[in-house]
């Protein structure tokens, strides 16, 4: 379910007021469109679900500062971002993205075409871990949320050329990466 500005404020105004049945309603149309995003940081089922809680549970004791100058899942997606940040600060460790959950386009696909598509997502799958954790996070955003280069800028803080950098930069990694990973 989309909302239109309109509708968006309206629901965001009635939490602000304190409204957790409005709350509990930007939870459930925000979910999953923030879930994928939580999904490109970590792999492992429990720290999504612990990722999401606590963005939702940032957003509520934080929602009386939050301005409608710019629409609501991008501010959602800072503050996941930032929670992962902090928790890679914290932990220093490598996050693990599982592509192998995606769905093949080809509903009935041929065997031989089931293990070319596995091991091409497993190649990509440890060329993206290997990323440095910025890359990452604009590869989340853009490709999982969907995010405008605009949009992750504004959301992150820094300029759109370097999102575009950025982006650039990771996927010329990537096809590097993969080359050495089928060679």
């Amino acid at each position: 379910m989309t909302l239109s500005p309109l509708q968006e404020r309206d629901l965001i105004s009635r939490a602000q007021s304190g409204d957790q049945f409005a709350f509990e309603e930007i939870i459930k149309i925000y979910s999953p469109l923030l879930y994928p995003v939580i999904r490109r940081f970590t792999s492992d089922k429990l720290q999504i679900e612990a990722g999401m809680q606590e963005t939702f549970w940032r957003v509520w004791r934080a929602l009386d500062h939050y301005k409608f100058d710019k629409p609501f899942l991008p501010y959602l997606v800072t503050i996941a971002a930032n929670y992962q940040r902090d928790l890679w600060r914290k932990e220093k460790k490598t996050v693990n993205i599982d592509l192998l959950e995606l769905d093949l386009p080809d509903e009935n696909p041929l065997p031989v075409e089931i293990i070319e598509n596995s091991d091409q997502l497993k190649a990509l799958t440890q060329a993206i871990e290997t990323l440095p954790e910025h890359y990452r996070l604009v590869i989340a955003l853009h490709y999982d949320a969907g995010m405008s280069y605009a949009e992750i800028a504004q959301s992150l803080g820094i300029p759109i050329n370097t999102i575009r950098t950025h982006l650039r930069r990771a996927k010329n990694q990537i096809r590097k990466l993969i080359g050495e990973f089928d060679g």
